[in-house]
């Protein structure tokens, strides 16, 4: 038997059926010539591979550096880049060509055989080969531009390997077998023609001789030139330059009839195979390393006109939709429109040339073919260019075959580039960074200021994704710089390369530089647009990635101005895709998504997870239960910094009492408002036997950060943090899924200050003005220039209703009934925004940041106290020294309850107040400067002994007779104990003063009385200036008399001494004096405050304080009617707008909040009640529903009457025939009492409003019943410490003290000591001098209290 030939076909790896002819008896003689071939030319190649390794390069040769490390650094000149270039290339060209001869040589001929040398070898070159590939993109570094040096530092990073190339090949050209087969059949024709002996005897006698054929016949140049073809024809086909797939396969078959044909008539020499059973082997490869190409991926032009001319059948998601409205015609709810064929004509030319662009960036990506690209005048001319290696040929087709989303979008927004682009005009707005070094000091002093908050949530959270995301970002910019630190060293800077790089700063580091350079024929810039794209460039996007999601594109989205306006594109039909639709969900998300709010998580379920179970006691088993409670939840994104979403999130955290809400800052990564931690459980449970009051709750998801993670991951995510993210859940469990969405969705039209149902659409008027529907198609479509059609908008704005049949037919048309008027925006709501959003009602910029509502009592409670002033022992007001700390890092310039430094202040008062006095007024300073800060009492304290001379000398040179006088009841007064030792009471003292500085600042801002804020700051800048006043007389140490009366050693707390000095101020401004001819009290001599009796004649109109019990039946009349014939939530329009602005500033003053208990769990009812002599309505709390349940301790005294008081007042006239007396008020919102409520009794105090909005109050409200014996009961609490010192001389009702003197210097002791009383330690009370009288007699207070005033009430 003769012997067959062991070869393999180089077209399909088949063995090869002729008879073996040659010497060795193992090939045919086309086999056998072939082989030769190959062999021969490697070897050739091999020895111009030495030859030229004998010859490097000088720079190369002279290098010390390896070539795989080299960074060709040191080369400044063009030209030796240049030479560098091409001597790399063609070295890489030789390694190439020897590599793939081998490989073939060996895998055709020998593959039987285990050359494990030759396999040595061939790994050894393929190491050179990447080496040299190495240097060459490094060699790029230097000579081309900085952007390629980026996108190679990126590639460096997550480089693939050479195998994961190979897989992605192979799957690129295993998608069609029927084109595979059509072009194996092709080559294996061509083999079969070259086999024939008429074929070999043309080819001999056309050569002169065998020799020269065998030398001048390489089949490798053939594998190459197949191969080359592959690719070509797939770009070619992605780039729209070839005709249909079907097409190109018809062609093939035909040509492949003709060749075999023309084979059979030359010669007999072909021998065909049986037909064998079919297999399942791989598909058959042309005998190099790839195998044939897949074009039916990609449509062609044709088959992208006719899915446009015929139309998509569309995808909905899940839920209800709605047919027939403006965004969804029922001509178009299944089906797109189909697009008239001139604006096809035009979408496919942008398609092509978008694609090109495609192809041009990732040439430019590609540092082996950069040179060539940029040489070529088209996409041919590249393909064409023998410096374009096969393999750089396959790595572009792999990427434009699957091209990345971010590269589609990158060359829609190149379509549209001018030749010199400007900047984007949309700008991130700046935020208010607060750089807070505070935590960092205190951890140096070992001390900490995290404190808890409200929920026991983190201040900061970002997901895994934002932070990877910030990592390679920082990464990347490392890079940059590390590159520029490079060229430093190098020299290369000042250098003058082929391209620019870019401007280098003071650090040498590299600026973006816009470039824009030619790249096969087409211009495009050195880097991605970073700039929105237009529709039109959203509209290609979607046709090229035509299996795309919206959510896809929004990931791409540069802002949330680009995100918005392709969010209603989208939802109005204007995108031809399948897919796209599906953003839009149902009716429900689609109206969401029109006004701006974004859901991406959303859980429905709660009414049916939850279920209560229980068994009762007199059963026969025992009592058990089982309940389990689960609440709806929704996860938003809103646009951040928005006026609109500042509103939004406001509101909905006022709507405590039905849903709870959370924000996160997206960008700052900030925790923005939390709830209390008992709220945050999503789904609870409860089984066991006993009674289910006594068992705990078992939480088995809460919101907290594995709630935040998984939230984070949805199937899509926004391209950039502009946003907050938003969860709100329901209050109450086992709500039905439409209570959450009408609360979500109610908010949100008053957040847009909606007032009809057209303004629904008012967010996106500037894109619906420039759409249309076709009439004729009802497709959404732009508006063309100076076309007179009716826009979407205008579509709107005619207020009128289709009714339609099943079959989409209008039966009539009508005008839109009005809706009810509540849900949208009115007048109340528009009051409620003058108190809650001033700034938005002025002229002056400002930012739309959410922060919640900033006031004294929340920056405290969140905040907590200045650790730094208790540790550096410091007063409230006063400032950290510089030389310590920079008191810039930790105060806010913006805290409105901010208080200037008092004690700085009055030793700046002493100092004026001496001006004539130079040698006092040095004396002063320098006390002040060695007492740093602190209070006389601490100079008087000096370690200097008071019997020595020195001290002596001082005091009577500083100081009158009558002043050292006062100073000496200082002198061997010893302190009761070591308060400083007690660190326990130190520190709550401590406490206490820090607290009373925002209390206060929130009752002021809470006082609704008509001028009373004004009134309280003129009557502090009177007392201000009495003490300058005292400062400067002898009697400015009068105040040590005060408190050796009352025994109150100045080192209780450091503060004694200026809360003497402040009353002695306020009782001094109605004693006889010469205040008001100094300097310091003409300003101030017209004033009311000072002018008693005019006071008397002129009230300021105050709001009743008697509680609900105390009340007459006839106030309840018209609120008890009117709720007898109307339901709860059916009010009149008044009492709302004259309700709804009170309840704001309050809450915006921090004495009312938001409480978590639901509407039909509240005790307090508001109401609106017509007071004073103008009838206009005032805020009332109804709150009969609980006065049963509130009682007080045995110990608890009640106020008494004013009848006692003034009998009380009576006795003591009739003792003391020059009686004089003083009625000291505390100061008192109209609304409330200056007394703190725990936190467990707020919900006794909880009320609702006209809405069902609940709200707790902090403070006690004077409509709560009894708040009259609260208030009289802290009143005797406080006089009761010192009972012992003003005894029967101070008599007090409610919130009222009457002090009684013998005589007037007798009175201003004792009203001096009762102003202390009031004012000192906790300092949270103050004496309100508008609403009393100081030295008067008794017939002025009856006099007074008879003009039906309410003086002593």
């Amino acid at each position: 038997m003769a012997p067959q030939c062991t070869a393999l076909n180089i077209s399909d790896g088949s063995l090869c059926q002729q008879i073996a002819t040659s010497i060795n008896s193992l090939f045919c003689s086309y086999h056998s010539r072939q082989c030769q071939g190959l062999y021969q030319g490697y070897k050739n190649r091999n020895a111009q591979l030495d030859a030229l390794d004998a010859k490097l390069h000088p720079y190369l040769a002279n290098s010390v550096t390896p070539l795989a490390n080299e960074t060709f650094s040191a080369v400044d000149a063009e030209d030796t880049l240049r030479e560098l270039h091409d001597h790399l290339a063609a070295k890489y060209a030789l390694l190439d060509r020897v590599i793939r001869a081998r490989k073939l040589h060996h895998s055709r001929f020998f593959s039987l055989n285990l050359d494990y040398g030759h396999e040595q070898y061939l790994s050894t070159l393929s190491s050179r080969r990447f080496i040299v590939v190495r240097a060459l993109e490094s060699l790029e570094r230097r000579k081309w531009f900085k952007w390629v040096r980026q996108c190679q530092d990126e590639e460096d990073t997550v480089r693939e390997t050479e195998k994961k190339k190979i897989k992605k090949e192979a799957a690129l050209f295993r998608r069609h077998v029927k084109e595979v087969h059509a072009r194996m059949k092709e080559l294996r024709a061509k083999e079969d023609l070259k086999r024939q002996e008429v074929y070999l005897d043309e080819a001999y006698h056309s050569r002169l001789s065998q020799e020269e054929q065998e030398a001048e016949w390489d089949p490798i140049e053939d594998v190459i030139e197949d191969e080359r073809g592959n690719y070509v024809d797939l770009i070619k086909h992605i780039l729209l330059l070839t005709e249909s797939v079907d097409d190109d396969v018809q062609d093939t078959k035909s040509s492949i009839n003709n060749i075999q044909a023309e084979g059979t008539e030359a010669g007999s020499g072909t021998v065909v195979a049986k037909k064998g059973k079919k297999s399942k082997s791989k598909p058959a490869t042309n005998g190099a390393s790839v195998p044939p190409l897949d074009k039916s991926a990609h449509d062609t032009k044709s088959q992208v006109r006719q899915r446009l001319r015929n139309g998509i059948k569309l995808s909905y998601g899940k839920g209800f939709h709605v047919a027939g409205t403006i965004d969804n015609p029922v001509e178009t709810h299944d089906k797109t429109a189909p697009v008239p064929d001139d604006e096809i004509d035009r979408l496919l030319t942008d398609m092509a040339e978008i694609k090109h662009l495609i192809f041009c960036r990732l040439a430019l990506s590609h540092a082996a073919v950069l040179p060539a690209a940029i040489r070529a005048s088209s996409v041919d001319e590249f393909l064409n260019d023998k410096e374009v290696t096969d393999t750089d040929r396959r790595d572009l087709a792999l990427k434009l075959d699957n091209p990345g989303l971010q590269e589609i979008r990158d060359a829609c927004a190149d379509l549209g580039r001018a030749e010199e682009e400007e900047d984007d005009v949309y700008e991130e707005p700046d935020d208010e960074t607060e750089v807070n070094h505070l935590d960092d000091r205190l951890k140096k002093m070992g001390l900490s200021n995290n404190v808890t908050r409200r929920g026991g949530l983190p201040k900061k959270w970002a997901p895994a994704r934002e932070k990877q995301v910030a990592e390679n970002k920082r990464a990347r910019q490392g890079i940059v710089d590390a590159l520029g630190d490079m060229f430093k060293d190098s020299g290369e800077i000042k250098s003058q390369t082929l391209i620019d790089f870019g401007e280098i700063d003071d650090d040498s580091k590299f600026k973006s530089k816009k470039i824009r350079v030619r790249i096969c024929g087409r211009y495009i810039y050195n880097y991605p647009s970073e700039k929105a794209i237009s529709r039109g460039g959203w509209l290609q996007f979607c046709l090229i990635a035509k299996d795309s999601d919206l959510r896809d594109a929004i990931k791409l989205c540069r802002h949330w101005d680009e995100f918005f306006d392709l969010n209603i594109l989208a939802t109005f039909q204007y995108f031809p895709a399948a897919k796209w639709l599906v953003w839009k969900g149902d009716h429900r998300r689609k109206q969401l998504l029109q006004l701006g709010v974004i859901p991406y998580m959303q859980f429905d379920g709660g009414k049916e997870l939850s279920n209560n179970f229980s068994t009762g006691s007199r059963g026969q088993g025992r009592r058990a239960h089982a309940i389990m409670e689960s609440r709806n939840f929704i996860c938003v994104n809103i646009r951040r910094n928005d006026p609109v979403t500042r509103r939004y999130l406001q509101y909905i955290d006022m709507l405590a009492s039905k849903v709870i809400l959370l924000v996160r800052d997206a960008k700052t990564s900030k925790i923005l408002r939390s709830p209390p931690k008992e709220q945050l459980w999503l789904h609870r449970e409860k089984a066991s036997f006993g009674r289910a009051s006594k068992n705990e709750w078992v939480v088995r998801w809460e919101v907290g950060e594995k709630f935040f993670e998984k939230g984070n991951f949805p199937y899509w995510h926004f391209g950039f943090n502009d946003c907050y993210d938003v969860y709100i859940w329901d209050l109450e469990p086992g709500q039905d899924r439409a209570c959450l969405y009408s609360v979500v969705f109610e908010t949100l039209l008053k957040a847009h200050r909606f007032r009809g149902v057209q303004d629904q659409y008012r967010p996106a008027e500037s894109i619906l003005k420039t759409i249309t529907h076709d009439p004729e198609t009802m497709r959404t479509r732009d508006l063309k220039p100076g076309e007179e059609a009716m826009s979407i908008w205008d579509e709107i704005q005619k207020g009128r209703n289709r009714m339609l049949n099943t079959k989409g037919q209008t039966l009539e048309e009508q005008i839109a009934p009005d809706l009810d008027q509540s849900y949208f925006y009115g007048e109340a709501d528009a009051l409620e925004d003058e108190v809650l959003f001033p700034e938005e009602f002025s002229t002056e910029p400002s930012n739309a940041l959410y922060s919640g509502i900033a006031n004294a009592l929340e920056h405290f409670g969140n905040e907590g106290p200045n650790w730094e002033r208790f540790v550096h022992d410091l007063e409230t007001d006063e400032e950290l020294e510089s030389d310590e700390f920079d008191g810039s890092d930790w105060s806010n310039e913006s805290d409105e309850y901010v208080l200037e430094n008092e004690s700085e202040a009055d030793a700046e008062e002493w100092a004026d107040e001496s001006e004539n006095d130079d040698d006092q007024s040095l004396a002063l300073e320098n006390a002040k400067q060695s007492n740093n800060g602190r209070d006389d009492h601490a100079m008087v304290k000096s370690d200097v002994k008071p019997d020595n001379p020195t001290m002596e000398e001082i005091l009577s040179s500083v100081f009158s007779a009558e002043q050292q006088k006062d100073l000496a009841l200082l002198h061997h007064w010893k302190p009761p104990r070591d308060f400083r030792a007690d660190v326990k009471a130190d520190f709550e003292t401590f406490f206490d003063r820090e607290k009373s500085r925002p209390f206060k600042a929130g009752w002021h801002a809470a006082d609704l009385t008509s001028g009373g804020p004004e009134r309280w700051e003129e009557a502090q800048a009177i007392v201000k200036q009495m003490k300058g006043f005292i400062a400067t007389s002898d009697d400015s140490f009068k105040h040590y008399h005060t408190i050796r009366f009352l025994d109150v050693h100045p080192d209780r707390h450091r503060r004694v001494t200026r809360d003497a000095r402040d009353a002695r101020a306020m009782a001094y401004l109605f004693f006889p004096s010469s205040f008001l001819s100094s300097e310091y009290g003409r300003p101030h001599k017209d004033s009311l405050l000072l002018n008693q009796r005019e006071r008397a004649l002129k009230p300021s109109p105050t709001r009743p304080h008697a509680s609900d019990a105390k009340k007459p039946k006839s106030f309840w009349d018209e609120f008890d009617t009117h709720f007898r014939t109307h339901p709860v939530n059916d009010y009149p329009a008044d009492w709302d707008t004259a309700v709804r602005p009170i309840i704001a500033r309050l809450y915006k003053a921090g004495v009312i909040g938001p409480t978590f208990l639901p509407e039909q769990n509240t005790p307090g009812k508001a109401m609106a009640v017509p007071t004073g002599p103008s009838g206009q309505r005032d805020l009332y709390i109804d709150f009969r529903l609980i006065q049963p349940e509130i009682t007080f301790p045995k110990q608890v005294t009640h106020p008494p009457s004013k009848d006692w008081l003034m009998s009380q007042m009576h006795k003591f006239t009739e003792n003391y025939a020059g009686a004089r007396f003083s009625a000291l008020r505390l100061w008192s919102a109209p609304h409330f009492y200056p007394l703190m409520i725990g936190h467990h009794r707020r919900s006794f105090t909880s009320f609702t409003d006209f809405l069902g909005r609940g709200w707790e109050w902090i403070f006690v409200p004077k409509d709560m019943r009894f708040s009259e014996t609260s208030i009289h009961h802290t009143a005797s609490q406080r006089f009761a410490v010192f009972k012992k010192q003003l005894g029967d001389r101070v008599l007090h009702m409610r919130d009222l003290f009457i002090v009684m003197g013998e005589d007037e210097a007798d009175l201003l002791k004792y009203t001096t000591a009762a102003i202390f009383m009031i004012q000192t330690e906790p300092w949270r009370l103050e004496v309100d001098l508008w609403r009393g009288f100081m030295n008067v007699d008794l017939d002025f207070l009856e006099w007074a209290d008879g003009l039906g005033s309410g003086w002593l009430d």
